[in-house]
């Protein structure tokens, strides 16, 4: 620095001097190559100033932790932390060799299954062959048919009988109904006057209870009588249906006899048992088992390959190849950055000033960089102290903000001026003019510039400077225009 000093000095007295002794030579031509001036630079960024500023934590919009459906040995990772992953890339794969095992053994129980309906399907049809054959020795069955005829008679007589008691059984219930149905009546009218001359108090309540207890009794006994009479009738309906059922049996019996059209009709009856398709069935039931089986292996077998959820970067990796993993612990954690949320907590006389869609500045606290952030939720809710959770919705497509950075959150007034934000140690003003140095290559350019105001560490600069503009923060006073600087962060 001070050989700088010496040698500003030195050019502008040698500048004095050819310029009294009308020499056209210039003041580099004269001294030589200058020595550069060691400077830090920041970006500018488009912002505002104004408003109050609070800290907040910069995390992922979305983080998932990574986890295989079944237990079981890496086979391959193919990603490693910080690396970009697509939505159903691969992230490992595990061990494999009884999984496909596993698959092959259900696919086999599944081909078994299927020769199984197969095998059923033909001993029906060997069956339906057999029964046919028995028809032929249908005629030998005429003695047992008349045998039946007079087992059958006997069981038109019992039916008989037992129709003639269900019969006077019905009546005796329909009779019981009746009286019931009227005593519910009754008692019904009763509890209603009985209640009515209760409310005139012409009745105590004991009368009135009593009432309400022969009006649950009447109707128990209502109900009780309806049942009886059902339960007689459906006797009456099933004695009915046994005389008929023994009147056919009868009838079959004696048309057997006559001819050896009962042996048939007991071959027919063959027939159609041997045709039952149950057999199949079952084994048809057996083959949707198998699939099943099937399917499920051929799912823990795809589960052996595990993929990104979403897009992102993988951002913690806790197991490598050969080790054994679980569902109990994540295996990678992926995270979205594309957009990021930064929490902050803004005190109760702030939480109001800011709702979802609200504008906000956000820049980092570890390096220049200056966005826009959107209010996403305002939670109405203190947190131990520490004020009103706020969540911020941050474009981030240049992954310049990471998960736990900290973040200056600027909360904007209506009628804040926005311009370009640059560090207030680099503006030089003189003579009522503002001035900054730009680097260019390796040179500092010195631009005029409209300064907006103030705050902190911080200037508002609304002309002369663009976004993204690198300008010159120290040793400022040792710059002029095209100085030849060399940047030390």
């Amino acid at each position: 620095m001070r050989k700088a000093k010496r040698t500003k000095a030195v050019v502008y007295l040698l500048l004095g001097a050819f310029a009294l002794a009308g020499c056209t030579t210039s003041a580099k031509e004269a001294t030589g190559p200058e020595a550069p001036v060691f400077v830090r630079t920041a970006q500018a960024q488009e912002g505002a100033l104004g408003g109050k500023v609070y800290t907040g934590t910069v995390m992922p919009d979305q983080k998932v932790n990574i986890v295989p459906k079944i237990p079981g040995k890496i086979a391959e990772m193919p990603v490693e932390v910080g690396m970009r992953v697509k939505k159903g890339q691969v992230l490992f794969r595990l061990e494999d060799k009884d999984l496909k095992n596993a698959v092959v053994k259900a696919e086999a129980a599944v081909s078994a299954a299927q020769a199984g309906i197969r095998t059923a399907e033909m001993a029906r049809e060997s069956g339906v062959i057999q029964a046919t054959g028995g028809a032929v020795q249908s005629k030998s069955g005429m003695l047992q048919a008349k045998n039946s005829m007079i087992q059958a008679q006997g069981a038109i007589t019992q039916a008989q009988s037992a129709l003639e008691q269900t019969a006077h059984a019905v009546e005796d219930a329909d009779t019981s109904f009746d009286k019931a149905q009227q005593a519910l009546r009754d008692a019904t009218v009763n509890r209603d006057r009985m209640k009515q001359l209760f409310e005139q108090g012409a009745a105590s309540q004991v009368q009135l209870d009593q009432a309400e207890t022969a009006l649950v009794n009447a109707k128990a006994a209502y109900r009780s009588a309806e049942i009886a009479r059902t339960n007689a009738r459906e006797k009456l309906a099933a004695a009915k249906k046994a005389l008929a059922t023994a009147q056919k049996g009868y009838d079959t019996a004696s048309s057997s006899y006559q001819n050896a059209s009962g042996g048939y009709a007991n071959a027919q009856k063959q027939i159609e048992v041997a045709q039952s398709t149950a057999a199949i069935e079952a084994s048809r039931q057996a083959l949707k088992q198998a699939q099943v089986g099937a399917e499920i292996a051929r799912d823990a077998l795809n589960d052996a390959t595990v993929v990104s959820p979403i897009d992102g970067i993988i951002g913690a990796k806790n197991a490598e190849i050969g080790e054994m993993v679980s569902a109990q612990a994540p295996v990678l954690v992926v995270a979205n950055l594309n957009s990021v949320t930064v929490l902050t907590y803004l005190p109760a006389d702030q939480v109001n000033n800011v709702q979802p869609g609200s504008q906000v500045q956000v820049k980092a606290a570890a390096f220049d960089y200056v966005t826009t952030g959107t209010v996403k939720s305002v939670s109405p809710l203190d947190e131990k102290g520490k004020g009103y959770p706020v969540q911020i919705t941050v474009p981030n497509p240049d992954l310049k903000l990471k998960s736990g950075m900290l973040a200056e959150v600027r909360i904007l007034a209506p009628d804040a001026r926005r311009g370009i934000v640059i560090p207030a140690s680099a503006v030089v003003k003189e003579k009522g003019h503002a001035y900054v140095y730009v680097l260019e290559g390796s040179e500092a350019k010195r631009v005029e510039v409209k300064e907006g105001g103030e705050q902190g560490a911080e200037a508002l600069i609304t002309s002369g400077l663009k976004k993204n503009d690198r300008v010159i923060t120290n040793n400022v006073a040792l710059l002029f225009d095209h100085a030849k600087v060399e940047v030390r962060q």
